[in-house]
């Protein structure tokens, strides 16, 4: 009997922490929005809006938000907050409630900071507008869109609202993600500001076959990617010669396929796609 309990003690003790651990996390930010007083008191205005609020919100924006919105705030995965407009709502109380809060269904998690942080972060956020609104581009979007139909054959690795590959971003929403440079800059090198999610791996076997493609997962035993043809291939690693991870993108400089007004007309119309 003492064996049994005891084998019991060893089963469930190290779940029983995991949970408590995890409810703890939960309750503690749930605590927070419970506790914040400007969510309860429904503010509706910033309150924290001096210079120095301002540098303080930079230094929480730089520790907690710039992995995803750029450190300049112009985007990446998270989408560009220089404009002044914003998804989910562009009022000093929505952006507070967002930062805190998170946004669901989206990459945007809420950060654990008291409320005066947090409205010094909205102040930040509030000084990186350019003047509001989309920021002015010179390309044509609508012949951009031509572009991308007929010219590089963008959709074979794109998704566009549905429809396209797989191997390359989706860029359903790229206009609010990604700021006119960085649409630009991606298109001339994209392997200068590679997503994680699209992390190239070439592995060879011991016969000689090379396989290039998409990092899908890792562990100690087996790799697995999504190839070129948009198969996902797994393999023992006892069965590869080597494994590459060049850093560099799957997708082919276009500098010289896109230039002057071509790759002016082709930003200006990736810059104008929002979810439909």
């Amino acid at each position: 009997m003492f064996r049994v309990e005891s084998a019991l003690r060893r089963c469930f003790l190290p779940a029983a922490i995991l949970l408590v651990s995890s409810l703890w996390w939960a309750d503690g930010l749930a605590a927070q929005n419970v506790l914040s007083r400007a969510l309860q008191e429904r503010v509706q205005e910033n309150p924290h809006t001096t210079e120095a609020d301002v540098e303080a919100g930079a230094r929480v924006f730089r520790r907690s938000c710039s992995l995803c919105h750029g450190a300049d705030g112009t985007g990446g995965d998270g989408p560009d907050l220089t404009r002044g407009v914003f998804r989910h709502g562009s009022s000093d109380a929505a952006l507070f409630r967002n930062i805190l809060t998170g946004i669901p269904n989206t990459g945007m998690g809420g950060i654990y900071q008291p409320d005066k942080s947090i409205w010094q972060v909205v102040s930040y956020v509030r000084s990186l507008s350019r003047g509001g609104g989309e920021e002015e581009v010179r390309g044509d979007p609508r012949r951009g869109r031509m572009l991308y139909r007929t010219r590089g054959s963008c959709s074979d690795c794109h998704r566009l609202n549905g429809s396209g590959g797989r191997l390359g971003p989706d860029l359903s929403d790229l206009g609010w993600r990604r700021a006119p440079d960085h649409i630009s800059a991606s298109i001339t090198d994209p392997s200068v500001a590679m997503d994680a999610d699209y992390r190239t791996v070439e592995v060879r076997t011991d016969e000689g076959n090379v396989v290039r493609g998409l990092l899908r997962n890792e562990d100690r035993f087996s790799i697995q990617l999504l190839d070129e043809f948009e198969n996902l291939r797994s393999f023992e690693k006892t069965d590869l010669a080597a494994i590459d991870k060049p850093e560099e993108s799957l997708m082919p400089p276009l500098a010289s396929f896109f230039r002057g007004r071509d790759l002016d007309d082709l930003v200006a119309y990736l810059y104008s796609l929002r979810p439909e």
